[in-house]
């Protein structure tokens, strides 16, 4: 099974690089459920965190209870495999 950060990463690119938080954890649940997977609040959020720290991602608060991850590198075969 691959990790959640693979399918945010992917999820990112398919987005064209951007895409709100509340858009991009819906658009994961989908793809979880299709699976016949789980996919709760706080593991997205710690594969956000994950990502962020690796510097994959960005995560910007544009307002009160609403981010915009944007994707600012992607895999390559010389990153860093996510665990």
């Amino acid at each position: 099974m691959f990790s959640p950060e693979l399918f945010i990463l992917a999820e990112l690119i398919r987005f064209n690089g951007m895409a709100r938080d509340k858009d991009l954890y819906e658009s994961l649940k989908k793809v979880y459920y299709g699976m016949n997977k789980e996919f709760s609040i706080s593991m997205y959020n710690k594969a956000l965190m994950k990502l962020e720290i690796r510097g994959f991602i960005r995560v910007e608060s544009i307002k009160k209870g609403s981010r915009m991850v944007y994707l600012v590198k992607t895999l390559t075969e010389d990153s860093r495999p996510i665990e």
